[in-house]
C-alpha cells in the first residue's frame, strides 16, 4: 500500500496520581543465561553500558544461582559448586558475587530459582526424590542474602524470584507437571520459612498452545487451579514465555497480545478474587526462537521497533484490564553476550562485538535505543482525544503516550502483520494539546534504516546481513549507535494556544519518542568521573549518571589546558559512557558536562591524564 495519512490528537494534561499508570521499569528488564557470565569482563563492560543509562534497563534477569562454578551458554549442564554434597555447607559466594555485579550498578535482580546442584538431585533438572533439600537450599540463600551488608533485606524485597524455567520443556526440566508443582510448593514454603520478603512467581512456561496442550491452557490451568487449592502459596506473578515466531516466518506481535490475553481471562475464570490484581509477565517476549541461531533482523531497527510495539500493547492490556488491577510486562532475552563469537552475527544480544578476539569492545544495537527511549516515557498514560481508532489494534501503527507533571512523551512505531502487505510509510499529522507550558522544548529521537543504527554504519544490509567493520569505521559507528534525533533539538518554543504540531513519517519498523518538556533555567548537576581506563586500544570513560528528568545529554571533549579543544561524543550522548576509538599515543585530558533539554549547559568536569 501507498502512503496513509492519518491524524492523532493527544492531550498533554496529566491525570491524578494512581490512574492510567504507565510505569517504564515494567520493560526494563533484560536477561542473561548463566549467572557464572556475570563476573566475565565483558559482561561487565555490559553492565557498565546499562548502568550508564539509569531508568533505560531496570534489572537483569539470569539463571543456574545454584549451580554457579561453571559457565553455561543455552542449557543446564554442570550441577555447580554452590552445594555438592549434603554434608557439605553451601557456599553461594560465586552467585553473590554475580548479584553484587548488577545492584552495585543499581540494578535489579531477577533470579530464577534453579537448577538442581548435587546435594538437591543428581541431575540439574531431574526432580529429587525428596523436597527437603531444595527447601533448605532455599531458605538458606534467601537467609544470607538478607543477612549480607551487600544486600539486605529491604534491597531483596525489590527483587524478583521466579520458580524454574520453562517447567513444560524438556531441556530444562524432567519431571511432570505435577513434579513441578511440589517444585513450586517446596520453594514457597522456604520462602516463608526464611521470613524474607520477596517477590516470587512462576511458572515461566513456554506457551505455545499450537503445539499442543502442554504448552498451552491446559497445562496453565493447573498451576493456577494449583494456586487456588492452596491460598497459602505465595505467587505475585504468573509468567510465561511467549515469541514472535518459532520458525521461519515473519514475527507477529499479535501472537503475544493473545497469549497475554488468554492468560488473564484464563486466571479470572478460574478465580477472579484470587487473581485480581496479579502481575502477568511474558518475560522472553523476543522476536524469534532460539537466541543461538543468527537472526538478522535482531541487528537492525526492525528488533528495535519489536521492542517498541511490545511495550505498546502491554501498555495498553494493563489499561484495557485496569478494572480487574493487573498489570501486564515485558521483557526480552536478549543480553546473551555469550553466544556472540564475531561482530553482528546475529544472536541474541542487543550489544555485538566491536572486533573479533577483543570481548570487551563492544558495539550497541538499535534495540538499545529502545530502552533509551522508554526511558524519556513519564509514569502517567496520556489522554489520546481523537484518532486511536487509526492506530493498533485497527491498524499496525502502535502508540504509547504519557503526560506527567514535567514531561510530555510519545513513542510510535510501525511494526507490520506478516503478510498484510501494508509496507507503505504512515504520515501522521501529531497534535498535542493542553500543553502546561508557555514555552517548550521539543526532541523527536528515532531509530530507523540510517538513525540511531550500528548495523547500518557497519555496512549492514540485505546483502550482507552479518557486516564485519573495519577498524577505521569504528568511531564512525560509535557515533551512529547512540540515540539520535530526526533533527536538532527545538528550544524555548512559544505555545501560545497551548498546543503542538507535527508531521510524522513512520516507515515500517521505524520507531519515534517524542519528548517535549518545560524550557526552564535550572543548570544539571556536574558529574563525576569513574573511569578513564586505557582497554585494547581504546580509553574507556565513565562517569555517575545524572538523573534530572530534563536532561538532554553529555558532551564529552578532549582538553587542552583545561578548556575543551574537540567534541568527541554525538549529539546527544544520552548515556553516561563514551569509547575514545584507538586515540593516537599520547597523553589526553578529558572533560564531560551535562545539558539539558532547555541548552543550560553543567560545569565541565576535567579527567586525570590518561596516558595511551
Amino acid at each position: 500500500m501507498g502512503e496513509q495519512r492519518t491524524s492523532l490528537v493527544v492531550s498533554a494534561e496529566p491525570e491524578p496520581d494512581g490512574v492510567r499508570a504507565f510505569r517504564p521499569a515494567d520493560f526494563g528488564f533484560v536477561g542473561v543465561y548463566d549467572v557464572d557470565w556475570l563476573l566475565q569482563p565483558e559482561f561487565g563492560r555490559l553492565l557498565d553500558n546499562l548502568a550508564a543509562s539509569p531508568e533505560a534497563f531496570r534489572g537483569v534477569r539470569f539463571f543456574g544461582s545454584f549451580t554457579a562454578g561453571s559457565r553455561e551458554a543455552m542449557r543446564p549442564e554442570s550441577r555447580g559448586v554452590v552445594w555438592e554434597n549434603p554434608d557439605a555447607p553451601r557456599d553461594f559466594s560465586l552467585p553473590f558475587r554475580a548479584l553484587e555485579a548488577l545492584t552495585s550498578r543499581g540494578l535489579t535482580p531477577f533470579v530464577v530459582l534453579g537448577f538442581f546442584p548435587p546435594a538437591v538431585s543428581p541431575s540439574p533438572v531431574a526432580p529429587p526424590e525428596s523436597w527437603d533439600n531444595w527447601k533448605v537450599l532455599v531458605r538458606s540463600f534467601l537467609s544470607e542474602l538478607a543477612a549480607d551488608p551487600r544486600f539486605g533485606a529491604g534491597a531483596v524485597r525489590d527483587w524478583w524470584f521466579e520458580v524454574w524455567n520453562e517447567p513444560n520443556e524438556g531441556r530444562f526440566w524432567s519431571g511432570s507437571a505435577e513434579q513441578y508443582l511440589a517444585l513450586y510448593r517446596a520453594a514457597a514454603e522456604a520462602v516463608r520459612l526464611s521470613g524474607v520478603p520477596v517477590w516470587l512467581g512462576g511458572p515461566a512456561m513456554s506457551y505455545k498452545p499450537e503445539a499442543g496442550a502442554r504448552y498451552g491452557q491446559p497445562w496453565l490451568s493447573r498451576f493456577l487451579r494449583f494456586l487456588v487449592a492452596e491460598p497459602e502459596v505465595q505467587c505475585d506473578f504468573v509468567s510465561i514465555h511467549r515469541k514472535g515466531t518459532v520458525d521461519a516466518s515473519k514475527p507477529d506481535v499479535r501472537r503475544l497480545v493473545a497469549a497475554a490475553v488468554e492468560t488473564a481471562e484464563l486466571a479470572l475464570s478460574i478465580d477472579a478474587g484470587r487473581f485480581a490484581g496479579l502481575t502477568f509477565l511474558n518475560d522472553e517476549a523476543d522476536e524469534k526462537v532460539g537466541f543461538e541461531v543468527p537472526y538478522a533482523p535482531r541487528l537492525d531497527h526492525r528488533n528495535a521497533a519489536w521492542l517498541a510495539a511490545v511495550a505498546c500493547t502491554h501498555a495498553g492490556l494493563t489499561e484495557r484490564y485496569r478494572g480487574s488491577g493487573i498489570r501486564f510486562l515485558a521483557a526480552a532475552d536478549n543480553a546473551n553476550l555469550q553466544l556472540v563469537e564475531a561482530p553482528f552475527d546475529g544472536r541474541r544480544s542487543i550489544m555485538t562485538r566491536a572486533r573479533t578476539g577483543v570481548a570487551t569492545d563492544l558495539l550497541k544495537l538499535p534495540a538499545f535505543g529502545f530502552y533509551e527511549m522508554v526511558r524519556v516515557l513519564g509514569q502517567r498514560q496520556g489522554s489520546v482525544v481523537a484518532g486511536d481508532e487509526l492506530c493498533y489494534p485497527t491498524t499496525d501503527l502502535f502508540h504509547v503516550v504519557t503526560a506527567d507533571a514535567d514531561r510530555f512523551a510519545a513513542m510510535l512505531t510501525f511494526y507490520p502483520t506478516p503478510g498484510s502487505g501494508d509496507q507503505g510509510p504512515r504520515t501522521i499529522d501529531y497534535v498535542v494539546r493542553d500543553i502546561p507550558w508557555r514555552k517548550v522544548n521539543v526532541a523527536r529521537f528515532q531509530i530507523d534504516l540510517m538513525r540511531s543504527n550500528a548495523y547500518t554504519a557497519a555496512g549492514g544490509s540485505p546483502a550482507n546481513p552479518y557486516p564485519v567493520p573495519t577498524a577505521r569505521s569504528l568511531a564512525e559507528i560509535r557515533q551512529r549507535q547512540e540515540l539520535g534525533l530526526f533533527a536538532p533539538i527545538r528550544r524555548g518554543i512559544a505555545l501560545p494556544d497551548a498546543t503542538y504540531r507535527e508531521t510524522l513519517t513512520i516507515a515500517p519498523y521505524a520507531t519515534v519518542c517524542l519528548w517535549i518538556t518545560p524550557a526552564i533555567p535550572d543548570p544539571p548537576a556536574a558529574p563525576r568521573w569513574l573511569e578513564t581506563t586505557v582497554e585494547a586500544g581504546n580509553v574507556v570513560l565513565r562517569w555517575t549518571p545524572n538523573r534530572e528528568p530534563y536532561l538532554f545529554g553529555y558532551e564529552v571533549y578532549l582538553l587542552d589546558t583545561g578548556a575543551p579543544s574537540l567534541l568527541l561524543s554525538p549529539n546527544p550522548q544520552r548515556a553516561a559512557l563514551w569509547i575514545d576509538t584507538a586515540p593516537p599515543p599520547g597523553r589526553r585530558v578529558y572533560g564531560v558536562r551535562a545539558v539539558t533539554a532547555s541548552g543550560v549547559v553543567g560545569a565541565i568536569v576535567e579527567s586525570g591524564p590518561v596516558d595511551v
